[in-house]
């Protein structure tokens, strides 16, 4: 009762420092991680830097000593699976046994089948097809170890893709799911393999590195596994084979693991090698944790055993492939960039609040898009959070893009050290926002090893001096000269400055003419509707898009509600919704009027329906600055939109899929006369569709940005 009564007492907190998109997971933390945890994970997000702890969950492995101690593990029977799971085993039945039992406890949803390898074993393992069900078990005549068993094993795979398991291992949820995505969303991927822990909990290994003398290094290796430098997608020189991903078709044209590493040991290396020499990537999954009882099968000695090949075996593999090794880095190289194989690549800095809410705000959706397109681009690209907490489910969204994010109490007490020591591997820095840039640009400036890049997303000051003369509230107006003092110091000081409206970059060139500031559109999408229709008779509303935390969108919905909507509603009865993050408590209130419905937060996908069945956007803003994301967002749509001037401003040809109106009877009118002509509707939903992908595709973006990164 007193942990519910502790989470009634920080949900006003919650809700005044959470943004709503995060509120939504209160629900799935309770169900999932406890009361305990729940309250924990919220008072980071509204007091502290903690890093979410990922739980472990490694099963004590009990030594059988006959086959009926152990219960029946039961595997459903699939025909046509996505994934053959190879697991080579020799004796170590105990070890076996408790794999395969987590597996079959796992909650992914990808369908594979499970190949025991054994290679033969002679204990409890001859046995093992009495207690675990539906697996195909290959026992060979005569023990050929570990790299012929799995190449003879691997022959009898059905699955699209291939996973090589140690018998030495237990799964977490999530393993094989992760893993998968990665291929399917990306075919210049390989093979991938996941995070190994020890059964104590610590780091083995997030990725291998192989150094230019054929040696190998695990990368944080008995380290915190929950820091973020081992929490990102990333590209890497190998993947120890306790757990690796690859795809069935390259593994047959790669011929399997050499034959020249029997009986083991460097053949998941030179697979790796063998993978990037048929024009595949190899990456780290840091969502795939396997917990590895490293040393269980073969000892640690490399003195006696399979062990002592390991040396050897090094040797083969510097032989092997002694050109790709010399433009690998040598052992006294920084990790900045041997950890990621990103040596080649120029390196972007991105500074913002936290990871973007892409679907909270349209600053944060810009940010996002931004970074895809640097990723897209080539470049090795970085992350920091000013606030440094952990912010999910963005963090993980980030991460999972192939960005490095900092994070935590850690980087936060040494954000400025890792600055000054990672300087020199960094390119450009890409900062956001006047009142996260204003804390780190004299110090950027005074360590000028680097390009820096100030994207403002609006021109605060000119906002807040347009809400000062709509409302005649005095301190808006001395809050625009601060913000205007630091916005022009910003700019002053880095060595090129964004906006996404030429009305903003004129603005500037009107107070300094040597201000290096240049018109980038916000918005970069990538991909377009192949097809696009609308169809009136199918759609009814209107709706209003925007977060709440913005102060114009809630002035500009109450301003519609209450003046404008009621004379709308007289005419055409439309209902009029209401979505964004954050909705204030004037803003709820409204949905006490009729034909008001407030939905607050929604999902993505929540979103894509509704714009698919709303005829018109409305954007009664009467303040702001810089490009609206929400009428970019309604064009992408292919909806068309009422708005005002304010709203229209900085997007070209907005005539085309817009009306434009000041004055409420005015906007009343063209709200009702768009509404009532299908013709203009359709015309309009074309015209919104081209101007898209003329202005705001990421291609487009990058020509008018590209000069500034070379």
């Amino acid at each position: 009762m007193n942990q519910i009564i502790k989470i009634v007492r920080l949900i006003p907190k919650i809700f005044k420092r959470v943004s709503f998109a995060r509120i939504k997971y209160l629900f799935v933390y309770l169900k999932r991680d406890g009361i305990s945890t729940t309250i924990k994970r919220f008072k980071e997000c509204i007091y502290g830097t903690d890093v979410y702890q990922q739980e472990f969950i490694v099963q004590t492995v009990k030594h059988y000593e006959t086959i009926d101690e152990c219960s029946v593990i039961n595997f459903k029977k699939k025909e046509n699976p996505l994934v053959s799971i190879i697991i080579p085993v020799y004796n170590q039945f105990s070890f076996s046994y408790h794999c395969l039992k987590s597996i079959e406890a796992l909650e992914d949803q990808t369908s594979y089948e499970i190949i025991l390898a054994d290679d033969a074993s002679n204990d409890l393992t001859e046995q093992i097809g009495k207690v675990v069900k539906n697996i195909k078990i290959v026992r060979n005549e005569r023990n050929l170890r570990f790299l012929l068993n799995c190449n003879h094993a691997a022959q009898f795979a059905r699955g699209k893709y291939i996973l090589f398991l140690n018998n030495d291992t237990q799964v977490q949820n999530g393993w094989l799911d992760s893993l998968v995505a990665l291929l399917e969303k990306d075919d210049t991927i390989g093979m991938a393999g996941s995070k190994l822990v020890y059964a104590d909990k610590r780091l083995q290994e997030a990725g291998g590195i192989i150094w230019n003398d054929g040696t190998a290094a695990n990368y944080g290796n008995r380290q915190d596994p929950q820091e973020p430098e081992y929490n990102y997608v990333k590209e890497v020189d190998y993947i120890s084979g306790a757990s690796i991903l690859i795809r069935s078709s390259l593994w047959k044209k790669i011929g399997g693991f050499d034959e020249r590493y029997v009986p083991a040991y460097c053949e998941d290396s030179d697979l790796a090698f063998e993978v990037r020499r048929h024009g595949y990537k190899v990456v780290y999954q840091p969502l795939s944790v396997v917990i590895h009882f490293e040393g269980i099968s073969n000892g640690t000695d490399t003195s006696c055993g399979l062990k002592k090949y390991q040396i050897d075996n090094q040797k083969k593999l510097y032989e092997k492939w002694s050109e790709e090794l010399k433009n690998q880095q040598s052992p006294n190289t920084n990790l900045f960039h041997a950890r990621e194989r990103s040596s080649n690549k120029k390196t972007v800095l991105f500074i913002d609040k936290f990871a973007p809410a892409y679907d909270s705000d349209a600053g944060s959706k810009t940010v996002y898009q931004f970074l895809q397109m640097f990723v897209k681009k080539g470049f090795n690209v970085k992350f920091i959070g000013s606030l440094f907490y952990q912010r999910e489910p963005y963090t993980t969204d980030v991460q999972q893009m192939g960005i490095e994010i900092l994070y935590g109490e850690k980087a936060k007490k040494n954000i400025w050290n890792w600055l000054e020591e990672n300087g020199q591997y960094i390119d450009y820095v890409f900062l956001n926002r006047p009142e996260v840039s204003e804390h780190y640009i004299d110090f950027l400036d005074k360590h000028k090893k680097f390009k820096v890049i100030y994207y403002g997303h609006d021109l605060s000051y000119m906002r807040l001096q347009r809400e000062y003369e709509v409302t005649g509230d005095n301190s808006k107006r001395i809050e625009a000269e601060q913000w205007k003092e630091k916005e022009l110091h910003l700019m002053r000081t880095a060595d090129v400055s964004y906006y996404p409206s030429e009305i903003e970059t004129q603005e500037i060139h009107r107070i300094d003419p040597s201000i290096n500031v240049k018109t980038i559109t916000a918005y970069a999408y990538e991909n377009f509707q192949q097809s696009y229709s609308y169809e009136a008779d199918q759609r009814n509303g209107l709706l209003f898009v925007g977060g709440f935390a913005h102060r114009p969108n809630e002035d500009a919905v109450i301003w519609f509600a209450k003046t404008i909507y009621p004379e709308i509603r007289k005419a055409i009865s439309a209902t009029f919704t209401i979505v964004g993050s954050s909705p204030s408590l004037a803003i709820k209130a409204l949905e006490q009027e009729e034909g008001i419905i407030v939905k607050g937060f929604v999902s993505e996908e929540e979103l894509k329906d509704l714009y698919q069945k709303t005829r018109i956007v409305v954007v009664p803003l009467r303040y702001g600055a810089g490009v609206k994301g929400k009428v970019v967002e309604a064009a992408y749509y292919g909806v068309p939109v009422v708005t005002t001037q304010v709203g229209a401003e900085g997007i070209p040809e907005t005539d085309t899929f817009a009306r434009i109106a000041d004055a409420e009877t005015d906007f009343a009118k063209a709200v009702i006369e768009l509404y009532q002509s299908e013709e203009e509707l359709r015309q309009k939903a074309q015209n919104s569709q081209k101007l898209v992908k003329k202005y705001f595709s990421m291609d487009t973006v990058w020509d008018v940005m590209k000069e500034d990164f070379v």
